[in-house]
């Protein structure tokens, strides 16, 4: 059977290459043989190329939200802004609450006397009274009122000092004094200290007042008369030129209960218009005359107006700076000083030619009439 396929390919062959119709032994019907085995796998044919891209998809739909992550670092300060616009002003806030009471003025000049009135007429006598009797009690009362008068005439025109030299038995404490011009003002004698009849007119011993204050609180004076305080420089100045000449005595102590003074043959403080010049002379004592600073042109405070924080009459340049604002109290200031006793307690407190600029502990400025 398989040789007449052969012969039958053969023959078809010959026929075509010929293109003449012959007989062939495949020109009679033959029945299908059986199936043959199939023959080996060919060997793997070449990859192909790689298709063109197709167009991008459809965006999916978003996933479900992740898990925060963790904190990072800090990061870098960032540069200083610029400066922001003036916010809108506020609104006014509430009344602050009452201030304390001040402290009562001293009395106004006596005014002048009046024009004598016309006589009146002389009027008719009266029937003699029968002679009284007076009770003990009524005696006592009398005794008593006269005493009180007497005490009140004694005190007109009459300082500390002329307290003294009229009761050598009066002890240290505050008195009220009467005097033309002022009228009744409350001091502090000190009757103990060299002879006594000291008018006390600063003190300064634990720190409870604020002494950086401005002009009028100087003026008309302020504080604690057994404490902290400052009399005025206007009843200051007034019992000056009713006293004539005076002298001036500083006591000082350390917080080592160390004391040392300075003591002044002459004193005297001018009047408003003069700015409350200071004037002194004649130093005596143990802690050195800081008020004139030997050497130290700029710090003598002789001759030297008084100055506060809102108004400035010291020796330096206006426009500069103001010693009575960088020393925080009132004082008779050059440019600037070398003695301070009105400046912050514990801190700007000192007398230089005794402990340089270590803070004192107290200090009391006092005078008296001399002779």
């Amino acid at each position: 059977m398989r040789t007449q396929l052969l012969l039958c390919l053969l023959g078809y062959v010959v026929t075509n290459a010929s293109s003449q119709p012959t007989s062939t032994a495949c020109d009679h019907k033959h029945t299908v043989g059986p199936q043959g085995l199939p023959g080996p796998v060919g060997p793997q044919g070449l990859p192909g190329t790689v298709g063109s891209r197709g167009p991008p998809g459809s965006v999916g739909r978003a996933g479900p939200t992740g898990e925060r992550g963790m904190l990072g670092p800090r990061g870098f300060k960032g540069d200083k802004g610029d400066r922001g616009n003036t916010g809108v002003q506020g609104k006014i806030g509430k009344a602050g609450s009452k201030g304390d009471k001040g402290n009562q003025g001293y009395t106004g000049v006596t005014g002048p006397v009046g024009p004598k009135g016309h006589i009146g007429q002389k009027g008719e006598r009266g029937i003699q009274g029968l002679p009284g009797v007076m009770s003990n009690d009524t005696r006592k009362l009398l005794q008593n009122q006269l005493q009180h008068l007497q005490t009140i005439v004694e005190s007109i025109s009459c300082d500390c000092s002329c307290l003294h030299k009229r009761s050598p038995h009066l002890s240290s404490g505050s008195y009220t004094i009467t005097f033309a011009g002022i009228g009744l003002l409350t001091v502090y004698c000190d009757m103990d200290t060299d002879g006594g009849g000291w008018t006390v007119f600063q003190r300064r011993k634990d720190g409870s007042v604020d002494f950086d204050r401005g002009w009028n609180d100087y003026e008309r004076g302020f504080g604690n008369i057994d404490g902290d305080y400052w009399l005025g420089l206007a009843p200051l100045h007034q019992l000056l030129q009713l006293n004539g000449a005076n002298e001036l005595r500083i006591d000082l102590k350390d917080h080592s209960e160390n004391s040392a003074y300075a003591k002044y043959r002459s004193f005297n403080v001018g009047d408003s218009v003069s700015k409350y010049t200071l004037s002194f002379s004649g130093y005596s004592g143990t802690a050195g005359n800081a008020m004139v600073a030997a050497g130290v042109p700029t710090a003598n405070v002789n001759g030297m107006k008084f100055s506060t924080k809102d108004q400035d009459n010291d020796n330096v340049s206006r426009g500069h700076r103001n010693c009575a604002v960088v020393s925080n109290g009132g004082w008779w200031y050059n440019a600037c000083h070398q003695t301070l006793l009105n400046g912050i307690y514990q801190r700007k407190f000192f007398w230089y030619t005794w402990k340089g600029y270590s803070p004192l502990a107290f200090s009391e400025m006092k005078f008296r009439k001399k002779g």
